[in-house]
């Protein structure tokens, strides 16, 4: 249906979005999209990316959704984060958890894929993160998955920031949220990527300070996302899939939810791919998902 491709998949960041991108991953497999020659991912994306680039295929999909039901994926947020950020933290604290609740999560995926090592990857996996000493994007692609997976998941004032080579690293959603640039950069010549932070429109007015954040975050990213489509678009072939969640899905990390908002993405995914078939990717586009 979709026929031969040499697409570069872009995972964007968003929290507990990441869900939502597993079950954007699924209908791809599913509806005959042709594997990844090679993922670029940022926070919880890269997290995901490295699932797909360990097994790109819906079976390496499926043991994504077992880590995303897994216990070690409730525990990673055992609170309101940004509450517990505002309320929690003293005047010498940096960051409200441990950075354990995220490295349990990692060694459960990569438990399941048996694969610790960017070498032992079936494609090329770039892992983006921020650097805070250069204030700008670290990009990883060689030697040991955890310490990189760590950085690029090391949301600011909720998790600590990460040492790599005597530098210190933290979420890299904070420079490049959805790396369509860095795929870019390494000569990718077709996208696809899937951007978790669409700031669709909602009839609830934030009522709460942690809200109003997540809200003000969630428009701030997507119109960055926008900005780098709208520059890079005649350089690449670039097709962004947006799965719409409230800002609040940031957080929400209960079993049941997690498994609506994944089975709501497929359902999803498959209607769009279903009506649209090959000439979605034809042409530069943004695609909005009402989950």
């Amino acid at each position: 249906m979709f026929g031969p491709a040499r697409r570069t998949w872009v995972l964007g960041g968003g929290g507990a979005r990441g869900a939502a991108q597993v079950g954007v991953l699924q209908a791809l497999f599913e509806s005959g999209v042709e594997a990844p020659v090679s993922v670029v991912g940022t926070s919880v994306g890269a997290l995901n990316g490295s699932a797909i680039a360990a097994y790109p295929s819906l079976a390496g999909t499926m043991m994504l959704r077992e880590v995303w039901l897994s216990r070690q994926a409730v525990d990673v947020f055992r609170a309101h984060p940004l509450g517990t950020i505002m309320s929690g933290l003293r005047r010498d604290q940096v960051s409200a958890l441990p950075q354990q609740n995220i490295r349990r999560l990692i060694e459960r995926a990569q438990a399941l894929t048996g694969i610790t090592t960017f070498e032992q990857l079936r494609v090329p996996l770039a892992v983006v993160a921020t650097d805070l000493n250069a204030g700008r994007p670290a990009v990883f692609r060689s030697g040991d998955l955890t310490p990189a997976l760590l950085a690029s998941t090391a949301i600011p004032g909720l998790f600590p920031s990460v040492r790599i080579e005597k530098r210190e690293h933290l979420d890299g959603g904070i420079v490049d949220n959805t790396p369509l640039k860095v795929a870019v950069e390494v000569g990718a010549k077709e996208i696809l990527a899937i951007s978790l932070m669409g700031g669709g429109e909602h009839a609830v007015v934030p009522t709460s300070l942690p809200e109003l954040i997540a809200r003000t975050l969630e428009l701030s990213l997507h119109h960055q996302m926008l900005a780098d489509y709208e520059q890079l678009r005649d350089r690449t072939r670039i097709v962004v899939l947006c799965p719409i969640t409230a800002p609040t899905a940031t957080w929400e990390m209960k079993r049941e939810h997690l498994a609506r908002v994944m089975e709501a993405a497929r359902v999803a995914t498959a209607a769009l791919l279903s009506q649209r078939g090959s000439k979605l990717f034809r042409h530069s586009g943004i695609h909005y998902l009402n989950l």
